[in-house]
């Protein structure tokens, strides 16, 4: 079994650079609070800084910034408990970097309600195209208020905000997220997801069975069970 930054070092190594020099710890962080492993993310933290010279704060305040940025999100795919204890060990491992505590500037000034909700359908319109108004009509007498939901709140607030984290990492968060779940339904729409924001077919299939598989050999989850490795290429086929 190999240490956490071996498994660091290998998603490193293994991510798709079409998806951001960023991804790879974005879609780890994602992986290890949906895999129940939430303390560990100060550890990833700590990995990402210690070789960043102290005099390079700017860099420090970024990676908390997307890290926090992934929890922010997170908490929407997995529940607010495993983030919580993520961020607790994140605050942790940085009580030494001087990072800036106050409320951030979208918070301080938020959008117009009519802003974010418009923000959260396009979003959501682009990851899901056709088959958004098919998947909205299986919530049945549900579908006024979970679709008001996820425009306003899931999506609109926090999934829709790429004000630190991009269109493209914001997806690899939802689809490590989910797909660590074991959720296959919506892993599939948030591989077509990713095809529908340009990556193509061999990326997304290779962080789907990077993701799929490094956890079972890794300390993160081993009963953790690649859902579909048979039909990942049709999947990723289609948008």
């Amino acid at each position: 079994m190999g240490t956490l930054q071996d498994v660091f070092m290998a998603v490193q190594e293994k991510t798709p650079e079409s998806l951001g020099p960023n991804a790879w710890y974005i879609a780890t962080a994602a992986a290890l609070v949906s895999l129940g492993k939430a303390e560990e993310i100060g550890a990833l933290s700590v990995h990402l800084t210690s070789s960043v010279s102290s005099e390079h704060k700017s860099s420090r305040e970024q990676v908390s910034k997307r890290l926090r940025d992934v929890l922010m999100k997170e908490w929407t795919l997995v529940g607010i408990p495993l983030v919580v204890t993520a961020v607790a060990s994140l605050a942790q491992a940085e009580e030494d970097l001087e990072l800036d505590g106050h409320l951030s500037e979208k918070w301080r000034n938020p959008m117009h309600p009519q802003e974010v909700s418009q923000r959260g359908t396009t979003f959501m319109q682009t990851l899901y195209a056709q088959n958004l108004t098919s998947l909205f009509s299986t919530w049945g007498s549900h579908r006024e208020d979970f679709e008001y939901l996820e425009k306003n709140i899931i999506y609109g607030l926090y999934l829709s905000d790429h004000g630190v984290l991009s269109p493209i990492e914001a997806e690899v968060v939802i689809l490590t997220a989910i797909m660590c779940q074991g959720l296959k339904a919506p892993t599939i729409w948030h591989l077509r997801g990713l095809r529908r924001l340009g990556i193509s077919a061999e990326d997304v299939e290779a962080l789907y069975v990077h993701f799929g598989a490094f956890p079972s050999t890794s300390v993160l989850s081993p009963e953790f069970q690649v859902m579909f490795p048979d039909q990942i290429e049709n999947y990723v086929a289609e948008c």
